[in-house]
């Protein structure tokens, strides 16, 4: 009898193959417009400035003209042309939370080549333009933006780390 269950179960567990199917044809999505390219200026009023961002920012609300940069903000951006262009943020360090850690030094960097080093000796709103040497851009490809700041405050409240508020940040003419 035991042979006989032995043998009905091996039949049972023998099935047909399924067939096979060919990979269907890949198309893409035809579910609204292209995304537009990256351009040469990141506004934080742009529901858009998240594609730029590659790291040191917090989440903003969605109708929030500004962000808070953490330690090492970087920002990606492209240029079709290479000369002539200078980087420009604008931001401030709020009165009440930075003035006392004045003087704050800031490094900008374009594709990781320091571009200069300040030191602010005000809080407030301010802005930071110089030109970049053509040499350093690569023309219709990302190219990065970083600013390292310190000392940068640390809120009492929950520990995270507060550089400045940035509301715009790239690579413009300079005329």
């Amino acid at each position: 009898m035991r042979r006989w269950l032995v043998l009905l179960a091996l039949l049972a567990a023998c099935t047909p193959l399924p067939e096979s199917y060919r990979v269907p044809e890949q198309r893409n999505s035809k579910d609204g417009p292209e995304p537009e390219p990256i351009g040469s200026m990141v506004s934080f009023s742009d529901a858009r400035s998240p594609d730029y961002l590659v790291g040191g920012f917090l989440p903003s609300a969605p109708d929030q003209l500004w962000r808070w940069a953490t330690e090492s903000p970087t920002v990606r951006v492209r240029v079709s042309e290479k000369t002539k262009l200078r980087m420009r943020v604008n931001f401030a360090f709020p009165d009440e939370s930075h003035a006392p850690l004045l003087p704050i030094t800031v490094r900008y960097f374009v594709n990781d080549k320091l571009l200069d080093t300040v030191v602010y000796k005000k809080a407030g709103v301010l802005e930071f333009r110089k030109a970049v040497p053509a040499e350093w851009l690569v023309a219709d490809v990302d190219n990065l933006i970083r600013w390292e700041i310190s000392p940068i405050y640390v809120a009492k409240a929950d520990g995270v780390k507060l550089s400045m508020i940035v509301s715009e940040v790239g690579l413009e003419k300079d005329e």
